[in-house]
């Protein structure tokens, strides 16, 4: 630990500008003013030179998606046929340019004691054709003793995902993969695949369609009941992913990507929640979006 040696000024010292200048180059030690020789709020704005900056050294704001605010030719995105799937739909303009955040040549360098904090938003809206809460897994049949029978009444569950990723390899941005805590749905998971909630930590879910039965006899369907449904329309969806950095490394760029139609699920009675990717009402579904942001923060914390 520095420890600073200097006499006390007293009634009737001299005061003079080399030594209150020798003062302040007491406290311009490199590394070594520390907790152990400041009090708290010993140093508060007004003795930090260039204040703004000092605990949040980074900050951008890149625009994801398509500006178009009043969703006159949204992004369509069609729902995965197959699983498990290729490559995600990865957010952009409009005219197949991928909206991205990048950070130059260099790159963005974090060290211990930084948190990445990352923000992204987007305005979507479902458009169903079909009745795509019938297919797949997206239902459960209810026995029913009245006049209607039994009925396939849907979980309302099924969604689109977004998901952030990264490339901490080189400024090419060819390198993507997932951040930490975030995996890419292609987890085997019984017959389906798709990631427990515990890889999801860098996921929007984004819900696609409600439905409710009206007419219902005492809870039981009767030859009157029906189901009505209402596909999600424009609204606004976001997400966010903290990053405390244990080391040094290097972001070149984060991009959000989306993925659907997905499903909660259980393989078998004690086993993790997953959400997983369902195919069956992929003919049915595609996810519209227009445009949103992508922030990116860094804050020091030590």
């Amino acid at each position: 630990m520095s420890r600073i040696n200097r006499a006390r000024i007293v009634d009737g010292d001299q005061t003079t500008a080399a030594s209150l200048n020798d003062r302040f180059d007491d406290f311009t030690q490199p590394n070594e003013v520390n907790q152990f020789n400041l009090r708290d709020s010993a140093v508060d704005l007004p003795q930090i030179q260039k204040s703004p900056k000092f605990q949040a050294p980074f900050i951008q704001t890149d625009v994801l998606g398509k500006s178009d605010m009043l969703h006159a030719a949204p992004v369509s995105v069609p729902a995965t046929g197959s699983t498990p799937y290729s490559f995600p739909h990865v957010i952009q303009d409009g005219a197949a340019n991928p909206t991205i955040a990048s950070y130059g040549s260099g790159g963005l360098s974090l060290t211990a004691g930084d948190v990445l904090r990352i923000y992204w938003s987007l305005s979507v809206r479902a458009d169903l054709s079909s009745s795509p809460w019938d297919d797949g897994f997206q239902f459960n049949e209810i026995a029913g003793t009245g006049g209607g029978g039994n009925l396939n009444v849907s979980t309302s569950a099924g969604c689109f995902v977004a998901w952030l990723q990264w490339d901490v390899t080189s400024n090419s941005l060819t390198n993507w993969t997932e951040v930490p805590g975030q995996s890419d749905f292609k987890n085997a998971l019984g017959s389906y695949h798709g990631n427990t909630l515990q890889l999801c930590q860098a996921t929007t879910v984004i819900p696609l369609w409600s439905y409710w039965l009206r007419n219902l006899n005492n809870g039981d369907a009767s030859s009157g009941t029906t189901a009505e449904t209402k596909a999600m329309g424009w609204r606004g969806i976001s997400g966010a992913w903290h990053y405390p950095a244990s080391g040094s490394f290097t972001v070149f760029g984060l991009r959000v990507v989306l993925l659907g139609v997905m499903h909660p699920q259980r393989v078998s009675a004690g086993a993790a929640n997953t959400l997983v990717l369902d195919i069956g009402p992929a003919a049915s579904v595609d996810l519209e979006y227009t445009g949103g942001r992508l922030v990116t923060l860094v804050n020091k914390v030590k």
